[in-house]
């Protein structure tokens, strides 16, 4: 099985590291007063997995070392701010040498005021390991070779100018260019350029606020194809109480690209309303009609001293790249519901601190379909419907998340574009899926320093239209320990099982491993 070429991905982070560089450079020149804190980490992993490359027959069992070093800095002033992860991931397999590899992963992201109240600048880079499709196997994370896992490399930079017409309105023009690659295909290679422009009612306006919108987003497809998605709206929120307000939107929009399913130009509307009983509790809730028919979006928040509470439907017609740079109908994860948590508890502890015990307890590293709806490598157009709610509790001695999310995704334009890579086969599988799943996470304190951890999920994939039905189970029992010599010190041991079921003949697969790890920083 070939592994993907890790010089591929040394290239790729040679823009997002010289980006960061010139960020740097460029925002310290703007403050004296500025405070940066760089945090050196190493993460030492040791694998034991019985059938490390997930096949269904003639398993191939091996042991893995993972040694990653990384750094973590953060730059605070008045006028920007700097927040920038990374970690190389370096995998050494004892009987399969030809698996060793190397996997950039890096999270980062800036904001900078060039001139006062007037010039802003935005930027974010990230690089990470993702499944090419849902049809594959499903590795949770970078041990497992199957030949269906890729880097993802995502970049962008957003300049745009802000004004206050004193207390009258307020108007934001922006400009965001940027760009998506994969080690796996070019193909699937794309960029990005989009424009906005909002004018919204300032504080002179207390009961009916008013604003004017419009945006126009173009993404240009390796292939050559490029689609356009072009809006104008007028938005009204007219206040009955100061916690409850009814809200209406009223436009149009022009998407220029090549549908399978009718026009993709209309009106546009919906109305709603927002409810915010208390300073710890939104809802906001909207209906209405666009070009593919009837919409509706919901999002709840509720935050106790001990809990935080989480629903959200989002419908939106996606392609790759804006999920990739701009979240389009990505919902919160498990792991952002915890942090948000042990955040709002511990509101002078350091985020570094906050982000390594939230790690810690969901599982360090683990991504994929198992733990939410995910995306998939693509060039199509889906029109993409997530549901997802969440519960995190912390008390004294338990902490405990459960999360509940449904994803269907509808094919909106041709598949000709990614049929020679897939295959005529399995695009017939990615036309119209459903992931549907659930997950949760006990962390029991059996002391000040030691916890005992067990995450379980189960997740459906339903491919409609071809009748097949993958089921998926995982569970990961262990230990975690801070270590009284080294604050900065600590460990773990975990087994995890994990298996998929299908009713398609040869799918089926099932693995048992066991994983220690050590994490320092200094």
């Amino acid at each position: 099985m070939k592994v993907p070429d890790a010089r591929r991905r040394n290239k790729a982070l040679f823009p997002a590291a010289l980006s960061a560089t010139v960020a740097i450079l460029l925002f310290s020149s703007y403050s004296s007063a500025s405070e940066w804190r760089v945090l050196p980490r190493l993460n030492l992993i040791e694998t034991y997995s019985d059938n490390v490359t997930l096949r269904a027959g003639n398993p191939s069992d091996d042991f893995i070392t993972q040694i990653n070093p990384g750094v973590s800095l953060r730059g605070l002033a008045s006028r920007y701010k700097v927040d920038a992860t990374y970690v190389m991931n370096n995998l050494l397999y004892a009987q399969n040498s030809n698996f060793n590899r190397i996997q950039n992963q890096l999270n980062a992201n800036g904001t900078a005021e060039l001139v006062k109240d007037l010039f802003f600048l935005d930027g974010r880079a990230q690089i990470a390991q993702q499944n090419i499709t849902l049809v594959g196997a499903q590795p949770i994370d970078n041990v497992n070779v199957t030949g269906n896992r890729t880097t993802v490399s995502s970049y962008f930079l957003s300049p745009y100018l802000r004004h206050r017409f004193q207390n009258f309105a307020t108007t934001e023009l922006r400009y965001t260019h940027n760009w998506v690659n994969t080690t796996v295909n070019p193909l699937f290679n794309s960029t990005g350029d989009s424009f906005l422009f909002n004018l919204n009612s300032g504080t002179a306006f207390n009961t009916l606020l008013w604003g004017a919108n419009y945006s126009k987003q173009m993404i240009h497809f390796a292939n050559g194809r490029n689609a356009e998605f072009e809006r104008a709206t007028g938005n009204l929120r007219y206040r009955l109480t100061s916690q409850f307000a009814l809200t209406g939107t009223g436009g149009y929009e022009h998407n220029s690209f090549i549908s399978i399913r009718g026009s993709t130009s209309a009106p546009i509307w919906n109305v709603g309303f927002i409810w915010e009983p208390t300073e710890r509790t939104n809802i906001a809730v909207t209906g209405g009609q666009r070009f593919f028919g009837n919409t509706y979006n919901a999002l709840a928040t509720h935050r106790t001293r001990l809990t935080v509470w989480r629903f959200g439907y989002v419908q939106d017609i996606t392609t790759f790249n804006q999920q990739q740079t701009l979240g389009i109908g990505i919902p919160g994860t498990l792991g952002g519901s915890l942090t948000q948590l042990l955040t709002a508890q511990n509101p002078g502890v350091s985020p570094d601190v906050i982000q390594q015990n939230s790690a810690s307890l969901v599982g360090l590293g683990l991504s994929g379909s198992v733990f939410g709806p995910t995306n998939f490598l693509t060039n199509q157009l889906f029109l993409q419907k997530t549901l997802q709610a969440s519960v995190a509790m912390n008390g004294t001695r338990n902490t405990i998340l459960l999360n509940l999310f449904n994803m269907s995704r509808e094919a909106f334009s041709s598949g000709f574009a990614d049929i020679g890579f897939v295959g005529a086969q399995n695009l017939a599988f990615l036309q119209h899926t459903i992931q549907s799943g659930v997950n949760t996470m006990w962390s029991h304190r059996l002391s000040e320093r030691t916890n005992a951890n067990l995450n379980f999920a189960y997740t459906k994939f339903k491919f409609l239209g071809t009748g097949r039905v993958d089921d998926f189970i995982f569970v990961m029992l262990g230990l975690t320990k801070q270590f009284n010599l080294q604050p900065n010190l600590s460990g773990s041991i975990h087994v995890r099982h994990q298996q998929r079921s299908s009713n398609q003949l040869g799918s089926d697969y099932q693995e048992q491993a066991v994983i220690g790890s050590l994490n320092m920083s200094f």
